[in-house]
């Protein structure tokens, strides 16, 4: 603001000229500008010679914004995690930021945390979710192999073992991991395999039919140790597709005692108390088994 002193008054002026008793205001006293009170906060502005003084100034705001935009990106992908961060840690951060102003050393040198870390952490949290993402598929497309082992109690019966009516025997069946009693895989469909049995046609239409309604835990049992065709059989797609569990039978007790073709699978319907529900049944490509596995009790 612009204020132009008045005139000094005229020599002789007593201050009784017409009008000065009607309009104090007329005539402002004379004050030099060193008197007047200042208008606002003094300002300590320091105008550098070398623009390249401000590089500090520059490169410390331009570092504030890439801290403020990976904030924000932070926010967006996992909502929230950066405030429950901040309230577990606020203490921890503070002390050792106060560590480093006392040692006068830069953030990053001070032999603390690197301040900006979440970036890393959501990638890392990312790559897991994929991993397991991915593996779903694979646990969804395993077969579970049995219904839980005594879900329901062994019949009592005087049946003998291999007729309709009696009770699997208690054979000991065997994986590459583990070994299993045939008593256990109940209810269910139990394939017979012929020796090296190249029958993935057939394999495939018996595995077909079990999943059509309410789906039968089907085994493939081969008739000896290490066949070469059981592991193909049971992963192919073209075969049972790893919709079927497979088991060898060492010394040929299962094939024997229900008389196996030699040829082509036999099959064994077995229910959930461990009963052989139909007579063993030879299978050949093109066979319908629906009246057959519909004498499963819950079918």
């Amino acid at each position: 603001m612009h204020v132009t002193p008045p005139p000094p008054p005229a020599s002789g002026d007593d201050g009784n000229r017409p009008g000065h008793g009607d309009d104090p205001h007329a005539y402002l006293p004379h004050q030099h500008w060193g008197d007047l009170p200042p208008l606002g906060p003094r300002l300590n502005v320091r105008i550098p010679d070398d623009l390249s003084e401000l590089d500090d100034d520059v490169a410390a705001y331009r570092a504030e914004l890439r801290s403020q935009r990976r904030r924000e990106r932070i926010d967006r992908l996992v909502p929230g995690l950066r405030n429950r961060r901040d309230r577990l840690h606020r203490h921890d951060r503070l002390h050792w930021l106060d560590r480093v102003d006392r040692r006068g050393e830069p953030a990053g040198r001070a032999g603390g945390r690197p301040r900006h870390t979440s970036g890393a952490a959501v990638a890392l949290l990312l790559i897991v979710l994929a991993a397991l993402g991915a593996m779903v598929p694979l646990i969804l497309a395993h077969p579970r192999p049995l219904a839980p082992q005594g879900a329901v109690p062994l019949a009592s019966t005087t049946t003998l073992p291999g007729t309709v009516g009696g009770l699997l025997p208690e054979v000991t069946l065997n994986t590459a991991r583990t070994s299993r009693s045939a008593t256990d895989l109940r209810p269910a469909l139990i394939v017979l395999l012929p020796v090296a049995c190249e029958c993935p046609d057939a394999v495939h239409e018996i595995v077909g039919q079990t999943r059509e309604g309410t789906p039968i835990p089907t085994y493939l049992v081969a008739p000896w140790i290490d066949d070469p065709s059981l592991d193909r059989l049971v992963r192919q797609p073209d075969a049972a597709a790893r919709l079927a569990v497979g088991y060898s039978d060492p010394g040929s007790s299962l094939a024997r005692l229900y008389r196996a073709d030699p040829r082509q699978p036999t099959l064994l319907l077995v229910a959930a108390d461990g009963r052989l529900v139909q007579s063993p049944r030879t299978f050949t490509v093109g066979d319908r088994l629906e009246g057959w596995l519909g004498a499963l009790p819950g079918r």
